[in-house]
């Protein structure tokens, strides 16, 4: 027999490691996915709720009944003495009273009697009105007494300056107040 090469010896064992290298990356491995498990049954205990579950009457004549009960909780938020409740009331309910029912405001600003409720609520009405609808807002004020009118321009011309100074000028302009937004102007630039 004859002596193999170590030259030989190598190529051959390099050539067969090469060529399972090939054959073994032709494989596509399989990959082994756990099977999804099905859901639990649903439980066979129920309970009753302790809570009442509307009907659909009762859920017409909530609907009906909300816009009044936002206006007596104003009413009864501007007549008490509590801070917390009068803010409550100015930053919850009134804005959603001026967005669904600007009208009902109307009238309950109209029932108050003059004093420092009425100067109260027409400066928070003014606020959230000229917020959300100026143009109405402004024709509302328009409306009113004299005294009230001045009172609910100042409100108004308060609560837009710090966002234009050039609509509240022109705001208190129109209601005769443009020094008042001047007065303004000097002190902000102090």
């Amino acid at each position: 027999m004859r002596p193999i090469s170590n030259v030989i010896l190598a190529l051959a064992t390099l050539l067969g490691v090469g060529a399972a290298f090939c054959i073994d990356a032709s494989e596509k491995p399989q990959r082994h996915w756990p099977k999804p498990t099905p859901p639990p049954p649903p439980s066979p205990i129920y309970t009753q709720s302790p809570e009442h579950a509307w009907s659909e009457e009762e859920i017409a004549r909530q609907s009906r009944e909300h816009n009044a009960q936002l206006e007596a909780a104003i009413e009864g938020a501007l007549v008490s003495k509590d801070s917390r409740r009068r803010e409550a009331a100015f930053t919850f309910l009134l804005p959603e009273l001026v967005q669904v029912d600007p009208p009902r405001l109307v009238t309950m600003v109209a029932r108050q009697r003059p004093g420092e409720a009425r100067r109260t609520l027409i400066e928070e009405v003014t606020r959230a009105w000229i917020a959300r609808d100026p143009g109405e807002a402004v024709r509302w004020m328009k409306t009113l007494p004299d005294d009230d009118r001045r009172a609910s321009a100042m409100a108004a011309v308060d609560s837009i300056f710090a966002q234009s100074p050039v609509e509240a000028a022109a705001l208190a302009d129109e209601f005769g107040l443009a020094s008042l937004v001047l007065d303004k102007l000097k002190a902000s630039r102090n």
